[in-house]
């Protein structure tokens, strides 16, 4: 009898094991196959102050979602895309890797401003820059800035953020056609929040650049777009509570993003 016992218990541990080894290779490669399948994106940001701070909070947000965003960031301070189309820097970077991206910043006030200006001060280095970023086999993307807290108030009497919103809207639309590009609608999101009853500044004190909630919004819109995802995981991170970061990130499923 206890010979029997003995070989019974044998028989369970022995189907034990083989129950734990078909779980490990049903369920071993499928988490190894979900780690090789995980997205990896790689973008260039070309732009100034504007787009500085933001390429690690997209890092981080895209983390949070399931990709890796490799990046690299040429952003001198006051720059504009005339001088980067005559950056031995910048031209060399787009051409030092396969960016998937390379996302263009234009000064935050020139494309704001008339038509007939626009022809002569961005439109030529635009389309030399969306040119050198195609031929490098990457896809440019623009990056819509948002109005100033209080207009332009330096070149517009009476300006006001959503008057500078709109010209700085139609002159991305009108550098999209141009260079056959598309635009990341970050000065939307914004618009969206400041004219808004949601207590939430974005702006730092000088009332142009964003604070740590513009930053995070900016990289929210980002992140939806590259990912093609208008509902994102919202950490906190960069010092925004979960609270207003899921508020933030909120503002990407009422933009049109067309990837």
């Amino acid at each position: 009898m206890k010979e029997f016992k003995s070989h019974l218990k044998i028989q369970i541990f022995f189907l034990i094991f083989l129950l734990l080894v078909g779980a490990y290779l049903l369920v071993g490669p499928k988490k190894q196959t979900e780690q090789k399948t995980q997205e990896i994106l790689s973008v260039l940001f070309i732009g100034n102050s504007y787009t500085r701070p933001l390429p690690p909070i997209i890092q981080a947000i895209a983390k949070s979602n399931g990709a890796q965003i490799i990046y690299r960031s040429i952003t001198p301070g006051g720059w504009t895309l005339q001088k980067h189309s005559e950056s031995a820097d910048t031209l060399e970077a787009i051409h030092e890797r396969a960016w998937d991206y390379v996302v263009l910043q234009e000064q935050s006030q020139l494309p704001s401003f008339s038509e007939e200006q626009r022809h002569k001060e961005i439109y030529p280095y635009a389309k030399k820059l969306t040119k050198e970023i195609r031929l490098a086999g990457a896809t440019p993307l623009l990056f819509l800035t948002w109005g100033r807290k209080h207009g332009d108030t330096q070149n517009y009497s009476n300006d006001t953020r959503s008057k500078m919103q709109a010209r700085l809207f139609e002159g991305y639309q009108n550098i999209a056609q141009t260079t056959s590009s598309k635009v990341i609608p970050v000065g939307l999101a914004w618009e969206t929040i400041s004219s808004s009853d949601k207590v939430i500044d974005l702006y730092a004190h000088d009332g142009s650049h964003p604070n740590q909630n513009g930053v995070y919004l900016s990289a929210a819109v980002f992140v939806s777009y590259l990912l093609k995802q208008p509902q994102l995981n919202a950490p906190p991170i960069n010092g925004i509570s979960k609270e207003t970061a899921e508020l933030l990130a909120q503002q990407t499923k009422k933009l049109n993003l067309d990837p």
